[in-house]
């Protein structure tokens, strides 16, 4: 059993069999937590593992009823739920930022009401972007933004106590995004060799997010927003070799011009929508590939003794077979 002292907390997580909630849960089976789910059905209640013995609250975000039962009792929240997809559709981006800001206020007055003591919400580094209004800049990420001022705000007045983890990308296997979308593409031949980039990224291993999840639930600090990466520094070329690798296949000789490459990214993202669909290629896809996206961990390893234990290139191999199998089974 891990050093974290739980024996007296009651835990309540929304997003629980999500990407990140299911590692969340994973890691929590082995401490004394009392879980608490809020889930929208009883179909979910199966999806989290019986030895978790989680006592289950049905209802949603916009139910504010249902939030003050699952907050009731409780000594600690980590808000994981959210409508996390970016799309192509500005109207979309905008309701689904409306509905998890809303969701997300709801959820901070049931837990005040109800005296939940501390409150681990799990933002995105998009929030940076929106913060410092530079970069990739979304709908998502301003609404994490909002999020955030919105239980910094709740801190400082000393109703709740509040951390904010920014995790960057997260990887692992049921991974979704960019990369998987690359190695499903790579893996059916739909995906020429990228051009010489010298673009480098961060990113972070669900399950070393987890730790850092549980760091948060028992750190001694309250009013701090945490960057969450695994420390390394991945070069996006580097990456696609390493899914070539794991595919056990040849990389092509010749290289797309990033103009192709561009051009190719626009078309598709416009078939998509006069399809009536969305794409995975795009042109913010093509930003994100050629453009630095880097984040430092110091404060959070400093302050919560994060460490992380786990790199993309040692578990990319899993989830190229775990990829591979759901491609296959479509």
């Amino acid at each position: 059993m891990r050093t974290i002292n739980t024996a007296e907390t009651r835990i309540l997580i929304t997003g629980a069999t999500g990407f990140v909630g299911s590692a969340l849960c994973r890691r929590l089976l082995d401490t004394d937590c009392a879980i608490r789910t809020l889930v929208r059905g009883r179909e979910q209640v199966a999806a989290l593992p019986a030895s978790l013995q989680a006592d289950a609250v049905l209802g949603d975000l916009q139910d504010s009823e249902s939030l003050r039962a699952a907050c009731a009792g409780i000594d600690t929240l980590v808000h994981l739920a959210a409508i996390a997809h970016v799309s192509a559709s500005p109207d979309r981006d905008a309701a689904n930022n409306r509905a998890n800001c809303e969701g997300s206020e709801k959820l901070l007055q049931a837990a005040l009401e109800q005296g939940v003591r501390r409150i681990v919400f799990i933002s995105s580094s998009l929030a940076q972007a929106a913060e410092l209004d530079t970069g990739d800049v979304t709908a998502y990420g301003r609404g994490k933004r909002s999020t955030e001022k919105l239980l910094l705000a709740a801190a400082e007045r000393g109703q709740i106590e509040v951390i904010v983890l920014r995790p960057v990308n997260v990887y692992g296997v049921g991974m979704k995004g960019n990369i998987a979308s690359m190695i499903s593409m790579i893996r059916r031949g739909r995906l020429p060799r990228l051009p010489r980039l010298g673009s480098r990224i961060s990113l972070v291993g669900v399950d070393d997010l987890a730790g850092a999840i549980e760091l948060a639930l028992r750190a001694q600090i309250s009013g701090k927003i945490y960057t969450v990466t695994d420390g390394q520094t991945y070069g996006v070329n580097e990456i696609e070799a390493a899914i070539y690798e794991a595919l056990g296949r040849r990389m092509p000789r010749l290289r797309t011009p990033a103009v192709v490459l561009y051009a190719a990214s626009l078309l598709a993202a416009a078939v998509a929508r006069m399809c009536g669909r969305e794409s995975g290629i795009s042109g913010r896809t093509y930003r994100n590939l050629t453009t630095d996206n880097l984040f430092a961990n110091d404060e959070l390893c400093a302050d919560l003794g994060f460490q992380p234990t786990q790199t993309l290139y040692q578990v990319l191999p899993e989830i190229v077979r775990d990829i591979a199998a759901n491609d296959a089974r479509r």
